[in-house]
């Protein structure tokens, strides 16, 4: 427990004297020492207040000549101002680090992506390969257009003229029987149903033309297989047309012939230059048709991967503009963060300035605080006189050791 050289008559404030006299330089107990004052001073409040700065005065004196204590005292202020000081120069090359170069070389990245972006815009074939893609793209989708009209026109009429039209001696010509300007009108007149089977009708060779495109992009020999099996399945397709319309022809010359003729037979279909002009006025402009649309996706692909690399390069100045305000926020959070351990270094500094106050004063404060109470019990006095008297012990404790600025590494 610790003790204290006190001289005779401190803290006397009576002319009564105390039933322990004090002798001069005599080193006394705390506790006997608070019950001395308690009846010295009659166990008031001020008198207290007192006994405690002058009990304080001499622990701090005290310890302030006590070099050693105090540098083993200040030893964690003096690691954490280290360490404060540390960090602000860490701060301080990183801000310098983003503001001289990071954010610097990431606004010259934003730069040459802009002045790529411009020369793809400017020569698209850099990037396609092709000088005349967006010409050729546009022509190509000019023709595919007119094939597609003239596909639906000539499929529409053909399967109107071999499935529901009868006929008349001056509509034997090939062209008459194959192009009808009013085989819609006659389908509508004839049912709704006949009118959605001519119009559909073009739409199954136009998908026969674009599953054969898409089995193009498979892999492998069997590809060859399927797209061979499609041509077929068309042109049996075409020739069925193709029969069904001459035989209509042909049976309408047998029919208003005076002399005898034969059963129209395949074998006559495929000798008459009718049933073949039928074939490649559909078949054949069918296979062109296929040939120009799979040029047009190809152009279209290559003008999209223009596209695709000018998304790319917007998406990489987005993303390089994103990390320039990152790095502002880091900037400014890290000005905080500096600011911060400047006021923690300040208060650090002021630490080591002062004599600092070891938790051993508090088992003094204490024991003189048992004595006070002590007499203070034994004169007889209130329950909240003491717990006053206690408080204000306590209280002034935890101003005088823990009021100082925490060293923590933060």
């Amino acid at each position: 427990m610790g003790i204290l050289k006190l001289t005779k008559g401190l803290f006397a404030v009576k002319d009564t004297p105390p039933p322990v006299p004090v002798q001069v330089e005599e080193k006394i107990n705390f506790q006997d020492y608070g019950q001395h004052q308690a009846f010295m001073l009659g166990g008031s409040t001020p008198g207290l207040r007192v006994c405690l700065q002058k009990v304080y005065y001499n622990f701090k004196e005290r310890i302030k000549d006590d070099h050693g204590k105090q540098e083993e005292l200040k030893r964690p202020a003096r690691i954490s101002l280290e360490e404060q000081k540390g960090r602000i120069e860490g701060w301080q090359n990183r801000i310098k680090t983003l503001r001289e170069e990071s954010i610097p070389a990431t606004k010259d990245k934003i730069e040459t992506l802009k002045r790529e972006q411009a020369d793809i815009r400017r020569n698209p074939q850099e990037v396609i390969g092709d000088v005349t893609g967006k010409a050729s793209f546009y022509i190509g989708a000019i023709i595919l257009l007119f094939l597609t009209l003239y596909l639906f026109t000539f499929y529409s009429s053909a399967s109107y003229s071999a499935f529901f039209k009868e006929f008349s001696l001056n509509q034997i010509g090939v062209a008459s029987s194959i192009f009808d300007a009013q085989a819609l009108s006659k389908a509508m007149n004839d049912g709704v149903m006949e009118l959605v089977l001519i119009l559909t009708v073009p739409f199954v060779f136009l998908g026969l033309g674009y599953l054969i495109h898409k089995l193009q992009e498979e892999k492998g020999f069997k590809k060859f297989g399927k797209i061979g099996v499609l041509i077929l399945v068309t042109f049996v397709f075409d020739a069925i047309l193709a029969y069904e319309i001459t035989e209509k022809i042909y049976n309408i010359r047998k029919s208003n012939s005076f002399g005898d003729m034969p059963e129209y037979t395949v074998t006559m279909a495929l000798n008459a230059i009718n049933f073949w002009l039928i074939i490649f006025a559909g078949f054949v402009v069918y296979l062109i048709w296929g040939f120009v649309f799979d040029f047009v996706l190809d152009a279209f692909g290559k003008l999209d991967k223009v596209k695709v690399v000018l998304r790319d390069k917007e998406r990489q100045v987005e993303d390089a503009k994103r990390q320039i305000e990152e790095m502002q926020q880091d900037i400014d959070k890290m000005g905080h963060q500096i600011d911060y351990a400047r006021t923690k270094v300040k208060e650090l500094n002021e630490t080591l300035n002062r004599t600092i106050i070891p938790q051993e004063f508090e088992v003094e404060a204490f024991a003189f605080m048992t004595g006070w109470l002590a007499w203070m019990k034994g004169s007889g006095k209130s329950s909240g006189e003491m717990e006053e008297a206690s408080t204000i012990v306590h209280e002034f404790v935890r101003v005088s050791i823990y009021n100082y600025p925490t060293i923590v590494n933060e």
